[in-house]
């Protein structure tokens, strides 16, 4: 249960517009499933006042149309200066199987508090240090501007700071019940010898608003993550003309 709720949003990302003093609100759906399990997933993105913001994900699994599991994920950040500096980070899932864990960022002191249901750390963090979740609108907002073939990012994970990395394949055009999106393909780039890909599409025209996912876990399990609906500001997501 666990593996399928983390690997169906890493790498969920949204966004329309991304200017150097704010971040565009959005709200989109997702249908998600996995060897008989599916799940409906939502993720909005919510101005709270000044430069903050928060980002959440909440999804539930079902199994023959039984509820057996929730995930609630949220970051709440500041955005200053074109750059994304993450507060508070939580992560909770429910339903047959169960954890907590949270980060809170100490920017003065250059720490951040990490803890789950067991334990607490101290973690050392740099200028461009996220968490599990912000890291994912950066991705975003990077793609939409940078047009790199390779991007990176460093994430609080439990007591240590993970290191990850995606490549740029090029670009398709996916069908959804939205219509037919223009979208840059990205693959999570992972260690050599490791059987683990995650593929992921974003939607050129929407300021690549994330279309599709597609996970293989360690023991070949195939998740999948795709786009129902989704409003971005305040504008119906749309096709391209066939």
């Amino acid at each position: 249960m666990r593996l399928f709720f983390i690997c169906a949003l890493a790498c969920a990302l949204s966004s329309r517009a991304w200017t150097a003093d704010k971040l565009t609100e959005f709200s989109a759906y997702y249908d998600a499933s996995t060897n008989g399990i599916s799940g409906n997933a939502e993720r909005h993105l919510i101005k709270l006042g000044e430069e903050r913001y928060r980002l959440n994900i909440s999804l539930n699994a079902k199994v023959a149309g039984v509820e057996i599991g929730d995930l609630e994920q949220a970051s709440e950040l500041l955005y200053v200066d074109s750059q994304i500096q993450p507060q508070n980070y939580s992560y909770q899932v429910s339903g047959l199987s169960s954890d907590v864990e949270s980060v809170s960022f100490n920017w003065d002191s250059g720490v951040a508090l990490s803890a789950d249901e067991d334990e607490s750390w101290i973690v050392a963090i740099n200028d461009h240090t996220l968490d599990e979740l912000s890291y994912q609108l950066a991705l975003a907002i990077d793609v939409a501007t940078a047009h790199q073939e390779y991007y990176d990012y460093e994430t609080v994970d439990g007591d240590t700071l993970d290191q990850l990395r995606f490549l740029t394949l090029g670009e398709e055009i996916v069908d959804t019940p939205l219509g037919r999106l223009r979208c840059v393909k990205l693959a999570r780039v992972r260690e050599e010898g490791s059987n683990r890909a995650t593929l992921i599409w974003l939607a050129k025209d929407w300021g690549h608003l994330l279309t599709k996912i597609e996970q293989t876990s360690s023991s070949g399990l195939r998740i999948k993550l795709e786009l129902a609906n989704a409003i971005v500001d305040a504008q119906q997501v749309t096709g391209i003309s066939p």
